[in-house]
This record gives C-alpha cells, sequence and structure tokens, in this order.
C-alpha cells in the first residue's frame, strides 16, 4: 500500500512529534473549597497551610518550576494535579517533553495561607495529516423485507431501514439474507476498483394465510396450533408454511379441530361444524312462579333456552308456598317442553276481634269481611292488617302469620285522637265547645270533627276553629294571646306554610324599648374602628325580634326556593340581596297579615347588647365568643343550625357570628347628637349588615362592628326580622 504524507506543519526534533503549545485559560480562587484545611491539606517548612493549586489538564508528565519560595510537592487526581505551594508564591514554569514550556507565568491573585485556587491549563496543538490510498470500498445490501438479516462473509451485519453496509477489501464475498418467515437468499459477489457494490434482495415468502369460518354459528374462539389468535370468521395473514392444527371452540358446542396445509402465497379456507352439546329446552308454569335451574333464576311463568347435555334440578318457587322440585336430564340435540307443577301453598289463621266489632278487614289492601272473623287458609308471612270503621280512627299495624297456628288479634279503635291544647303561658284557662276543660298546657282527647277551643287570661281571650281528622295533623295546638292572635292567614296559606310560618311567630321576642350608648365603646377595647365612633345616645321604642336568623325551610315556605349555598331546613338562610330580603318579606306579609321589616341598625345594635337586661358584653351574650357564637376559628368552614350555642340577655341567638344579618339602613357616618328610633342615612348606596359570620375573625363578631355593602348576595350574609 503507498501512502503520500502531506504536512501541514513540520516541528523538527529527535524524532517525528507534532508542534505544542502550552496556555492558561483562567485562574481563580475557589472561595466555597476547604480542600487545603482539611485532612488533604499539608503545611510547609514554617508550620504554615500551604495553598493548593487545582491544574485541569487531561495530559500527564508535566514538571513544575516554582519561583524561590519552592514547591512542597504535588499529587496526580483524576483530570487534576494539586500542587502544594506557600502562601505569598508567585510565578509558576510548566514544562512537558512533547507540549513545550509556559516559563515564569505569574498568578494573578495573592496565594493566601489554606487558600485553594484553580488553574486550568489548555494546549495549542498542530497536527499532521496524512492521506493514504487503500483497496477497499464498500458492500450495500438492501433487503425486503427490511427485519431480514444479513450475513457478510458469514459474519452477521446489523443495519438500519432494511440497509446494511460494510467495507469489504477488493475481492470476492459471500452474503446471505434470512428471514423466518421468508426463503433464504445466499450468493457470492465481487468488489472493485470500479466503486461500491449495490446489492438488493427481495425474499419470496415463506408463508400464506389462513381463514377460518365455524357453523351453525359464528363467534367460536380459534386455536392454531394451541395458541389463541381470535374468533370465527377469522383471518390469518402470515402463517408460516406447511401444517397446522386449527381447533375451534364454542360453548355449548363439541370442540372441532382440523389439520390444514399453509402454501406460499395462498390462502387456505378452512370450514369447522360445530356439533351441538345442548338441548333446547321450553318449562312453563303458573304465571306467578319463578323458574329456577340448578338454583339459577330463569324466568317468571315460562323459560326457554339452552341447556348443556346433563342432569339439573328444577324449582318452581312462590313466596309463603312450599317449592316444586324435579330432577331432569337433558341430552344433546333434543328439543322439548317441559310443564312443571306448581308449589304448594302453606297456609296459617287469623283470628281478629275489634272493639267496636263491625270493622272493616283489609290485609295488605284486600278485604278480607268484617271483625269478629276467624280467617282460615291465609298464606304464611307478613301482612299490613287495617281495621276501618266510620267515626273511628283507621287502625293498621304489622302481623305474621305462621305456618299451621292462629294468630289471635284484638284491636280497640280509637274515636277521637289525642293532642294537647296549650297558650303561650301556664294556667291560661281552656274550653272546647264551651266546655272548661282545664287550665293550659292540657292534653285530651278529641273526637273526630270540627271543635271550637277558647283560652281566656283575665279579660283577654282568643278562639279558634279546630279539625280533628283520622289522618293525622297538628298534636299540639297553641294559642296565643300575643302576635299569633293577630294574624290574619291569607286565603291562600296551605298547612305546611301556616305551619312553619306560625313557628316564625311564636319565636319573635318582645323587646322592651329604651336608651344606650351606640357605638364603640369601652368593652370593645382598641378592636373599635373609627367608623364606630362617635359613641351617642339613641332612645328606641318597644319592638319584637326574631329569636333566630331566618330558616332556609321558612324562606322556602313563602318563596318556593332555597338559594343556600350550605343546605339544611334548620340552617340560616344565605346567599340572599338585601333587594331579595324585601322581597321575601312583602310574600310573608301577604300570608300573614303582619307587618314584618328588617331591623334597623339601632334595632339591632341595642338587641345584641341584651337591651334593657344588657351586662356589657362585647359579644352578643358573652366575652367569650366561644360560647356564643360561630366564627372564623371554631365554625369548620360552614354555617350551622340556628340556636345552637348560648343565647344572650333577651334570648336571641346566633347574634354574633353564624351569618351577617342585614339592616334596613343606608350606611352613614354617626352623629354624637342624641337620636330617637333612627333610620340611618337620608342618602347613600351601601346598606348596613351586622354581627359577623362563620368565615370571619372574632372581632368582626363584636355587637358595636358595622359593615356595608351595595346589597349583593354572598354565602355568608342572611336576615333577622322585626316587628
Amino acid at each position: 500500500m503507498m501512502k503520500i504524507l502531506l504536512f501541514v506543519l513540520f516541528l523538527l526534533s529527535s524524532d517525528w512529534v507534532e508542534a505544542q503549545q502550552l496556555s492558561v485559560q483562567s485562574f481563580q480562587k475557589l472561595e466555597n473549597d476547604l480542600s487545603a484545611r482539611g485532612s488533604e491539606g499539608r503545611t510547609d517548612q514554617n508550620g504554615d497551610r500551604c495553598a493548593i493549586i487545582k491544574v485541569v489538564t487531561n495530559e500527564k508528565g508535566f514538571v513544575f518550576e516554582p519561583d524561590a519560595l519552592g514547591l512542597v510537592g504535588s499529587v496526580d487526581k483524576t483530570s487534576e494535579i494539586w500542587l502544594y505551594v506557600p502562601y505569598g508564591a508567585k510565578r509558576l514554569t510548566i514544562k512537558h517533553p512533547q507540549l513545550g514550556m509556559l516559563r515564569d507565568y505569574v498568578y494573578p491573585e495573592r496565594i493566601e495561607k489554606a487558600g485553594v485556587y484553580e488553574l486550568i491549563l489548555t494546549t495549542g496543538r498542530v497536527e499532521t495529516v496524512v492521506h493514504e490510498t487503500v483497496n477497499m470500498d464498500y458492500l450495500v445490501i438492501r433487503t425486503d423485507p427490511a427485519e431480514a438479516q444479513v450475513y457478510i462473509d458469514e459474519v452477521y451485519e446489523s443495519g438500519t431501514g432494511g440497509v446494511v453496509q460494510k467495507f469489504v477489501p477488493w475481492g470476492k464475498h459471500t452474503y446471505r439474507v434470512e428471514h423466518p418467515l421468508y426463503h433464504t437468499e445466499a450468493g457470492q459477489v465481487e468488489v472493485g476498483s470500479s466503486g461500491k457494490k449495490e446489492l438488493a434482495i427481495k425474499l419470496r415468502p415463506a408463508f400464506g394465510s389462513v381463514e377460518i369460518n365455524s357453523f351453525p354459528e359464528s363467534g367460536a374462539e380459534v386455536y392454531i396450533d394451541g395458541e389463541r389468535v381470535g374468533v370465527t370468521p377469522y383471518r390469518g395473514d402470515r402463517l408460516k408454511s406447511g401444517e397446522h392444527r386449527i381447533r375451534v371452540l364454542q360453548p355449548m358446542y363439541q370442540p372441532s379441530e382440523e389439520v390444514v396445509r399453509v402454501r406460499d402465497n395462498e390462502t387456505s379456507v378452512v370450514s369447522l361444524e360445530l356439533q351441538p352439546n345442548f338441548g333446547v329446552m321450553t318449562f312453563t308454569s303458573d304465571p306467578s312462579c319463578e323458574i329456577w335451574v340448578n338454583n339459577e333464576l330463569k324466568g317468571q311463568g315460562s323459560w326457554s333456552g339452552r341447556l348443556n347435555a346433563g342432569s339439573y334440578l328444577l324449582e318452581v318457587r312462590r313466596e309463603h308456598h312450599r317449592s316444586f322440585r324435579q330432577t331432569l336430564t337433558v341430552e344433546a340435540g333434543e328439543n322439548r317442553t317441559v310443564a312443571l307443577g306448581n308449589p304448594v301453598p302453606i297456609y296459617g289463621m287469623l283470628n281478629i276481634t275489634s272493639t267496636p266489632g263491625d270493622a272493616l278487614i283489609r290485609l295488605n289492601g284486600q278485604e278480607y269481611g268484617r271483625t269478629p272473623a276467624l280467617l282460615k287458609d291465609i298464606l304464611i308471612g307478613t301482612y299490613t292488617l287495617e281495621l276501618s270503621k266510620e267515626g273511628y280512627a283507621r287502625e293498621s299495624g304489622e302481623i305474621t302469620i305462621e305456618e299451621g297456628k292462629v294468630l289471635p288479634v284484638n284491636i280497640e279503635m280509637c274515636s277521637g285522637r289525642e293532642l294537647t291544647l296549650q297558650t303561650d303561658r301556664e294556667g291560661d284557662i281552656l274550653y272546647v265547645d264551651g266546655k272548661r276543660v282545664g287550665v293550659s298546657p292540657q292534653k285530651l282527647e278529641l273526637s273526630y270533627g270540627i271543635h271550637t277551643i277558647r283560652a281566656e287570661r283575665g279579660e283577654q281571650h282568643t278562639e279558634k276553629q279546630l279539625e280533628v281528622t283520622e289522618t293525622g295533623g297538628e298534636t299540639v295546638v297553641t294559642l296565643g294571646f300575643g302576635l299569633l292572635s293577630q294574624i290574619h292567614w291569607s286565603s291562600s296559606v296551605t298547612p305546611k306554610q301556616k305551619e312553619i310560618l306560625s313557628r316564625l311567630v311564636e319565636n319573635m321576642v318582645q323587646v322592651e324599648g329604651g336608651r344606650f350608648q351606640m357605638g364603640g365603646t369601652p368593652e370593645q377595647g382598641s378592636d373599635a374602628n373609627d367608623w364606630e365612633k362617635p359613641v351617642h345616645e339613641v332612645t328606641l321604642s318597644d319592638y319584637y325580634m326574631g329569636k333566630y336568623e331566618v330558616r332556609q325551610s321558612e324562606w322556602e315556605a313563602v318563596m318556593g326556593n332555597n338559594p343556600s349555598y350550605f343546605k339544611g331546613d334548620d340552617l340560616p338562610v344565605e346567599q340572599v340581596s338585601w333587594e331579595d330580603c324585601h322581597e321575601f318579606i312583602g310574600r310573608l306579609n301577604a300570608l300573614t297579615g303582619l307587618s314584618f321589616k328588617l331591623p334597623t341598625e339601632a334595632q339591632w345594635e341595642y338587641a345584641a347588647r341584651g337591651g334593657n337586661l344588657s351586662k356589657g358584653y362585647k359579644f352578643s351574650g358573652s366575652n367569650d365568643l366561644e360560647e356564643v357564637g360561630w366564627y372564623g376559628s371554631n365554625s369548620g368552614n360552614y354555617t350551622h343550625r340556628v340556636g345552637e350555642k348560648q343565647p344572650n340577655e333577651l334570648g336571641l341567638y346566633d347574634m354574633s357570628g353564624n351569618v351577617w344579618e342585614w339592616c334596613e339602613d343606608k350606611y352613614g357616618e354617626y352623629n354624637i347628637t342624641s337620636q330617637s328610633d333612627p333610620l340611618g342615612a337620608a342618602k347613600g348606596s351601601q346598606w348596613v349588615y351586622r354581627g359577623g359570620c362563620w368565615c370571619f375573625e372574632a372581632s368582626y363578631c363584636r355587637v358595636s362592628f358595622r359593615a356595608h355593602d351595595p346589597g349583593n348576595r354572598y354565602y355568608s350574609v342572611g336576615l333577622r326580622l322585626v316587628l
């Protein structure tokens, strides 16, 4: 082989070497490196800690010549050489037999005791380029399919994308191309001076395809040589040529198999007949009965379907009956209808009497005559027994009839219903249909029909009509001398509305008017804000205030909807705007004939402080908010049922916390002058709400704290009523 050497640069020396040069790429102090202070550090002849210069290089064989202070030592590390130099060193000379010399390199930084420095060393290299001529070239083989395996001179060669290329000497070479599903191709090829040699080898398929069908039904599982491959109809496109065992399986049929020969590039079609292993059976019984086969429910009254050949236990079942049972053998291929026997009823007896007699008897809604009666042949089981007679309450209950036993039942029927008459104070005299029955509260039984009930308290009296029915109704009837007696129900009010709104009216607490100091009074301490001042004197007339915040059940009874985020009948309603509250109050007044309102800001604060009974608390009813209110630290981030905490001095609940409560007033600054029954600011676009809520901190729940808003809906704001 002839070589032609072309030299770009040539360095003359005793040996043929490449010209080299050394230089420093960078030098810096490693401030966070403590190597010189640790176990790898060294001391100089004066006992001082040496500095370490870490020379970064991949070359070996360097000679380092320090200045007059000398060199304590050096250590070879991976990709580094550590030089231990005394502090105060100035310069360094670096020599290498091939790379040359860097003379008197001056350190750009002061070398300190136990300091660590990094010197990155680079080499500039001039290389010799050799051009040579060779007696070799490329052999390129392209295969179809691309996954075929290629052997050149009996050595496996890997390729990419169906292309194998190898640099080979001139001359003759053998090749072989293989693939499991194709016929092997082999031969000899010569590579010479004419350039690279390319071969395209397309292998002939050594596989065919198969189509497998089953009849009389498709959907059978297909196995080829024991491996499941799909269901019929099935087509396999790349099955190795030769013999294969085909097997199909279908529930309720015998397995069917066949050996098929697959030929190159041909499709073999196989149709396998399935021999039934079942009979088609039809079972009939009474339409009210269930048909069970081997303890599996098949149908009601009748069933038709396939059963595998074999023996079966048939049952006909019906509640409160003894099941009919029969064994049956099914043969493959048969088609048969079998009429099954009926279950046998299981009876007991019922001996029923009533006081008074002649009451109509019903069992599960079916009539069985009138009392007294001995009812025979009653199927066992649990029944709802009901007795009814005009003028008496309907009586009902559950009874259980047992096999062969007589169940005695005696029922005393009521001609009326027990209830309690009461007023809002004990000791008021009560009358029913003009006859005195006692004092409030009084429990008594009233016959079915309409009665006039009356209560007297000194010179005062109140009365109303009460209808007592068999189907239920009020169990406690309250006659009111106060607000309840003032209600004038709308003709459209429903019994449910009447019940809920009567409770709302009953829960109005009378607040005796008086004089108080309104605003950030001394017990409010440093929490009091500027907008709670100046403290000023307010005089209020008597009024009623709701014991509780308006509940969701009360809002829904009036409005027919529940806008609240947190749902619950006894939770305070929220997500109501100031306008929503006035719509609610308008409808409530139309239903009751009363004049509910939102409280003025002064009415709200006076009641929250406890009115004339005030003990001067910071919150409504206590200086400890945990006792009286739900707020950010104890609510769990949701509202709570009204009335769960302690009330204040007037018996009002949740005036601190749970939900904010809208007031009637527009927001404005306080005036220091005394006022009587103030109505708030004359102008403004913000409405006041008071009391704090479940998601605010304690300081917002104080009795003097004021908040205001354009009247929007929030899931922390509700309302309380006054009259």
